[in-house]
């Protein structure tokens, strides 16, 4: 992954526009990413998280409905007006998200039960094509113009298509089979997050030349928009038990931003609100990082102990 993150990243200053070019093909990256994930996801323990709906619908309004409305809360308390409209439509696009698909994984990396996350990530998602063009629209106000239609028919086009083909796979193959390729699926995996870093992060490094005050900026909101969504569901959410909170905190602050812009691209989106999205890579790649760290760190003291 560190690989593919710095090819993504530094490629683009050798071959300038090459990013810009494989933009088109971002729909598809995404596809193949949601193929994968939705084909190995494990449900086989479900069945005893469901037995208790509330912790997981309060979770969902957690993440699809509070903190969209505390975006809209804060660009209105600041004023949409003294910002740059692609910066704005950026936060927008990120506040109508689902959470990342790497979610389960994170909980896996910490050794939680990776049951709720799944469950999390898959109401989410399912509810994300009729929740985010509504909300989007909102957070946005009435300076971004917005086409709920195209938004969420591309969504339930992307999400559902790729749901059905992740299930005929599973039909197909079974789950024992799927399982003995999890390597080579990673693989591909792999491959097309390089190619997705490239459509990212395309000019991002020559800014931190020409823009660096624009770059700082923007990766600070986007690290403050992951650590206070983090902290603050760990805090408002610690009634549904430690690991459950930190882990909704997690998914309302790591948004899948490449699918919404996936599903945003055919309107063009301003230059300021791909780089945001490419810079918010960076705590949804460095957080599951920092936290592995201590969470090893944490496990070793246990152990000597």
């Amino acid at each position: 992954m560190t690989i593919a993150l710095c090819v993504g990243a530094f490629v683009p200053v050798i071959c300038p526009g090459l990013g810009v070019a494989l933009r088109p093909g971002l729909p598809l990256m995404i596809a193949v990413f949601l193929v994968n994930a939705f084909a190995q996801l494990d449900l086989s323990h479900a069945r005893q998280n469901l037995t208790r709906p509330l912790r997981l619908l309060s979770a969902t309004c957690w993440a699809m409905l509070v903190i969209p409305a505390l975006f809209w809360a804060i660009l209105n308390t600041v004023g949409r007006d003294g910002f740059d409209p692609g910066f704005v439509l950026a936060l927008s696009l990120q506040a109508g998200a689902a959470p990342i698909m790497a979610t389960p994984a994170v909980a896996v990396v910490l050794g939680m039960d990776v049951t709720f996350p799944v469950l999390l990530l898959l109401a989410t998602m399912s509810i994300q094509p009729f929740t985010a063009p509504f909300l989007v629209s909102w957070v946005a106000g009435t300076a971004i113009p917005i086409d709920s239609f195209v938004l969420g028919r591309n969504l339930l086009v992307m999400i559902g298509g790729s749901a059905l083909a992740a299930t005929g796979l599973r039909l197909w193959l079974g789950h024992a089979r799927l399982q003995g390729f999890r390597h080579e699926l990673a693989g591909i995996n792999l491959l097309v997050f390089a190619l997705f870093g490239l459509a990212m992060f395309d000019g991002v490094v020559l800014k931190i030349f020409s823009e660096p005050l624009l770059l700082l900026g923007l990766s600070a909101v986007a690290f403050i928009v992951a650590l206070a969504s983090l902290g603050i569901g760990m805090v408002v959410l610690r009634a549904m038990g430690a690991d459950d909170a930190f882990i909704t905190g997690f998914a309302t602050g790591h948004r899948n931003v490449g699918l919404m812009a996936a599903a945003q691209y055919g309107s063009s989106l301003p230059e300021l609100t791909w780089l945001y999205f490419a810079l918010v890579q960076l705590p949804i790649y460095l957080t599951p990082q920092i936290i592995g760290a201590f969470a090893a760190a944490k496990r070793s003291l246990e152990d000597r102990a």
